[in-house]
């Protein structure tokens, strides 16, 4: 992963920090990580979004649906931190 291209993007939800660096080019997510404090269960599905989200269109509305669909196929549980949250994160690193 080449760190020097990514671009962070931190987001404070009710239920913690989100802290996403992400790697876009033409408009697709090459690469991404989420980080944070923060709960998810289980907490490996936090791999499963990242590895969801590559190659994803580089938009808030594409990513949000992805995350999505992954916390209803996976029944995942955020206390404080819903699938908003995390795209406002990833957001900020695209914006960034």
């Amino acid at each position: 992963m080449d760190i020097s291209s990514m671009k962070q993007g931190i987001h404070k939800s009710r239920g913690g920090l989100i802290r996403s660096f992400v790697t876009a080019q033409n408009g697709i997510i090459k690469e991404i990580s989420i980080s944070g404090d923060f709960f998810l269960f289980p907490e490996e599905a936090i791999f499963k979004i990242a590895g969801q989200l590559k190659g994803a269109q580089a938009e808030r509305e594409e990513i949000r649906s992805i995350i999505e669909k992954i916390y209803e196929a996976e029944g995942l549980q955020s206390p404080g931190t819903t699938p908003s949250d995390f795209t406002e994160s990833i957001m900020k690193a695209l914006e960034g």
